[in-house]
């Protein structure tokens, strides 16, 4: 089972949707594509048709065996788990974790996590074939931020596959522009594309769903197979 953590470098980056839409176009391999929340504010699931008033997750159970109960399916075959409404610890969302290694899919499932901004990477039990993606924007906080990160990497005993991806990017911004450009010169573990800013992802949150359902034409759609292909290449190495 092929594991990707993604998560933004700063807050409201953009992750779960991104979550959300890469699972989706995943599954459209006929692939089984399991989604965890991990984030406190558990929105995850309105992206996959999950109603507002379903508020329960896995935070709100004391074991995994009582949090598979929380499980649902969308419309395109997607397995995902919400968050919930409890407080949950560091130490519950690595337990959560581990406890997902061992559902019982194929080696060709992907297991996809949705992290919040705010945990540190490295506190999770991460693995030699796992996948981290770490969102960024082309902005000024971001450039630093990166060029921290980068140094902390360097310290620290990864042997996980790590890469930046560009989120919500304006192609019509000079300033984006020169700085995606930049780094991509400069910068190693740059994904050699970006996601574009489109206004379907919001269009299509707004009714709980995915651009690939709402627009499967728009640029969005395209920026994740992008992805999605680029990810499984990774995946093979």
């Amino acid at each position: 089972m092929q594991r990707i953590f993604v998560k933004g470098i700063k807050g409201g980056i953009g992750s779960t949707s991104v979550v959300a839409n890469l699972a989706c176009v995943l599954k459209k391999s006929d692939v089984d594509v399991i989604a965890i929340d991990l984030d406190a504010k558990s929105d995850l699931g309105l992206h996959f048709g999950l109603k507002w008033t379903s508020t329960k997750g896995w935070s709100n159970e004391s074991n995994f065996e009582d949090a598979l109960l929380h499980f649902r399916k969308d419309s395109d075959g997607v397995l995902f788990l919400p968050f919930g409404d409890n407080e949950a610890t560091l130490e519950d969302i690595v337990s959560t974790i581990n406890h997902c290694k061992k559902l019982d899919y194929k080696s060709s499932s992907w297991l996809l996590f949705d992290c919040p901004a705010h945990i540190n990477i490295s506190h999770y039990p991460l693995e030699e074939d796992d996948i981290v993606i770490e969102l960024v924007t082309c902005d000024a906080i971001c450039h630093s931020l990166i060029y921290k990160r980068l140094q902390t990497l360097k310290t620290a005993k990864s042997t996980w596959k790590h890469f930046f991806v560009v989120n919500r990017y304006n192609s019509a911004s000079v300033l984006e522009f020169d700085l995606f450009s930049l780094w991509q010169s400069t910068l190693p573990f740059m994904a050699p594309f970006f996601i574009n800013s489109d206004e379907v992802i919001k269009e299509a949150t707004a009714n709980r769903n995915v651009a690939l359902n709402c627009a499967p034409y728009s640029v969005a759609n395209d920026d994740f197979e992008t992805l999605a292909g680029w990810l499984v290449s990774k995946a093979a190495l």
